[in-house]
């Protein structure tokens, strides 16, 4: 096994607003974001932010209608890249918001961060 998988939320400022969440390398990167909002909501709550409205942009590995719900149900907006991958079909429903613009500044945030 090699490296280690990391979920983090930074502002658009590369500051970290949570503490990492650690996994395996060889591990989904998905289920750990379940980890990680409870976490980010508590840290809120404690220097007083208000996180509704808040644009939460994620890569596509966690494109799932329970991250979206999840990060939704917290009074956030997910923007989630659309991952096709191992779908037969086009997704039903409503078309989940996404803006390439915002996604393209989180993928230049994070090279900083790191």
């Amino acid at each position: 096994m090699k490296g280690v998988k990391l979920v983090v939320f930074c502002d658009r400022n590369c500051n970290v607003l949570a503490p990492f969440v650690s996994a395996p390398g060889n591990r989904n990167e998905s289920p750990l974001l379940h980890d990680a909002l409870p976490q980010v909501m508590r840290i809120d709550r404690e220097a007083r932010l208000d996180p509704r409205d808040t644009v939460v942009s994620l890569d596509g590995v966690y494109d799932c209608r329970a991250n979206r719900k999840a990060i939704f149900n917290r009074g956030m907006v997910p923007n989630i890249n659309p991952n096709p991958s191992g779908r037969k079909r086009i997704k039903r429903g409503r078309k989940a918001l996404f803006d390439l613009a915002i996604f393209k500044e989180r993928v230049r945030t994070i090279e900083r961060v790191f």
